[in-house]
C-alpha cells in the first residue's frame, strides 16, 4: 500500500513538473527578444510615467537612462510620491538641467488610492505622449530599448505590449529564488496565447508596461486599479480583456531592475503582495501553496526514501524537469549559469510559505500596509479587480499581418 502511494505521488510531481517544463518551452518559443527586434524608423510620440518613493539610491541612474533614449518626441514624467528621503531633490535637479523631464510633487494621498497607482494617474493627467510607459524609479534602459519596443507593437498591430526585464542579482541565493518565482509567473501568464483571441491569457509588468494612450483611456485606466497592489499584472488584464491586443517581449539587457537588495529582502517583498496576486482569496492561496510547497518536497523525500523504484525513478525525472524549468528561466532572465535550478526544490517550498505568509500576515492585521498606508482588507477586497469579472471571451488577438513573432525575433543577439 505505502509503495503504490509512493507510485502516485512521485507521478503526481512528475506530472507537475512535467506541466511547468511545457510551458516554458511554449513560453520561449512565443516570446520574442528585444534585443532581435530592429528599432523603427519612425515613432510616435511617448510619454513615460514614472511614480517614485524612496528611490534616492537608483533614481537618478534609472531616469537619466530614459532621457539617454533614441526618440524624437520622448517624454518624462517623473512623480514624486511623498518621498521621505532625496527622491524629490534628485528629480528637480535632472529637470533643471533638461526640459523633457516633468515633476510632478504628490504631497498627499487621497482616499480610496494606493499611492503607486495614484501617482501613476497623476502622472498621466501632465502627460501628452500618444503612447504611455509605466515603470518603475530603478529600472535601467538601454539607449534604444523604446525604440525596439514601439517597433514590436507596430509591426503587430499591438495597444499593450510588456516587457520582462533582466533581473540584477548578484547573489546566487537572490538570484536562484527571484528566477524561481518567474519560472512560475510565466506559466500563469500563458504568452502563448497571447495571439488568440478569447484566450485567458494575459501579462502585465510593472517594470515595463507599453500601451497606447487612447487604448489605456479606453480601458479606464488606473482608476479601475486605484486599490489594486498589484496593479502591473492587474493592468495587463484590465487591458487584454477590454480588447486591446497585447504581447509579452523579453527585454534582456535592455531593461534591467534589481528587483530586491538580497535574498531575505525578495522573500519579504513578495510577502507583502502574494496575498494580493491571489486576489485575497484563502481557499486558492492554501491550494496553491500546498500545491507549489508540494512540487518542492515530494520529489526529493521520494528520490531518497521512496519504497518503489519506480517512484524513486519518478522523483528523479521530476527534479531533473524542476532543474531544467528553472535553469532556463534564470539564464533567460538573470544572466544565470543554469546551476541555480539545483535549488528549485527549495524554492519552490519557499515559494509556498511566502504565500502562505502573505495571508497570514494580511490576516493577522486585518490588512495591508503598502508604502506607509494601511488598507484594510474587506476594503481591497472590495476594490480588487477580479479575473473572473473581466471575461476571457472579450480577450483582444493580434490584428497584425503575423499571428507570430518571426523567428530572428526570438532569438537573442550574441
Amino acid at each position: 500500500m505505502i509503495a503504490a502511494a509512493s507510485l502516485v505521488v512521485a507521478a503526481l510531481a512528475f506530472a507537475g513538473w512535467a506541466r511547468l517544463a511545457l510551458a516554458g518551452l511554449r513560453t520561449e518559443r512565443a516570446v520574442a527578444f528585444l534585443d532581435a527586434v530592429a528599432p523603427a524608423a519612425e515613432v510616435p510620440s511617448l510619454s513615460v510615467v514614472v511614480p517614485c518613493r524612496d528611490e534616492a539610491r537608483g533614481v537618478e541612474r534609472a531616469i537619466r537612462s530614459l532621457l539617454a533614449q533614441d526618440l524624437p518626441a520622448l517624454e518624462v514624467v517623473a512623480v514624486d510620491d511623498r518621498s521621505t528621503d532625496g527622491t524629490g531633490a534628485i528629480l528637480d535637479a535632472i529637470a533643471r538641467d533638461d526640459r523633457r523631464l516633468s515633476v510632478v510633487h504628490v504631497a498627499t494621498l487621497p482616499d480610496g488610492w494606493l499611492g503607486k497607482n495614484h501617482a501613476c494617474a497623476a502622472g498621466v493627467r501632465v502627460a501628452r505622449g500618444e503612447w504611455l510607459l509605466f515603470t518603475d524609479g530603478d529600472v535601467v534602459f538601454a539607449p534604444d530599448a523604446l525604440r525596439r519596443a514601439l517597433a514590436f507593437a507596430a509591426r503587430h498591430g499591438l495597444g499593450h505590449v510588456a516587457a520582462a526585464p533582466r533581473f540584477v542579482a548578484p547573489g546566487l541565493l537572490e538570484r536562484a529564488f527571484v528566477t524561481a518565482f518567474a519560472a512560475f509567473a510565466a506559466a500563469a501568464f500563458r504568452a502563448w496565447e497571447l495571439p488568440r483571441a478569447g484566450t485567458r491569457a494575459f501579462a502585465g509588468v510593472g517594470a515595463f508596461n507599453l500601451v497606447s494612450r487612447d487604448a489605456y483611456l479606453r480601458a479606464g485606466g488606473h482608476a479601475r486599479l486605484a486599490l489594486e497592489v498589484v496593479d502591473d499584472v492587474k493592468l495587463g488584464l484590465l487591458l487584454r480583456r477590454s480588447g486591446v491586443p497585447q504581447g509579452i517581449v523579453n527585454g534582456g539587457g535592455r531593461v534591467q531592475v534589481r528587483w530586491q537588495h538580497g535574498f531575505r529582502a525578495s522573500m519579504v517583498g513578495l510577502v507583502k503582495n502574494a496575498f494580493a496576486a491571489a486576489e485575497y482569496r484563502v481557499g486558492f492561496t492554501l491550494l496553491a501553496a500546498a500545491w507549489i510547497g508540494f512540487l518542492g518536497a515530494a520529489p526529493v523525500a521520494l528520490a531518497v526514501a521512496a519504497p518503489h523504484p519506480a517512484a524513486r525513478a519518478l522523483a528523479v525525472g521530476a527534479l531533473v524537469l524542476a532543474a531544467i524549468v528553472h535553469g532556463g528561466t534564470a539564464r533567460r532572465t538573470a544572466a544565470g549559469s543554469g546551476a541555480e535550478g539545483l535549488l528549485m526544490p527549495a524554492c519552490a517550498v519557499l515559494l509556498g510559505a511566502v504565500l502562505l505568509a502573505s495571508a497570514a500576515a494580511a490576516g493577522a492585521r486585518g490588512g495591508v500596509v503598502w508604502r506607509g498606508t494601511f488598507y484594510p482588507l474587506a476594503r481591497l477586497r472590495a476594490g480588487s479587480l477580479r479575473a473572473r469579472d473581466l471575461l476571457a471571451r472579450d480577450a483582444a488577438g493580434w490584428p497584425g499581418p503575423r499571428a507570430e513573432p518571426e523567428p530572428p525575433e526570438r532569438r537573442a543577439a550574441p
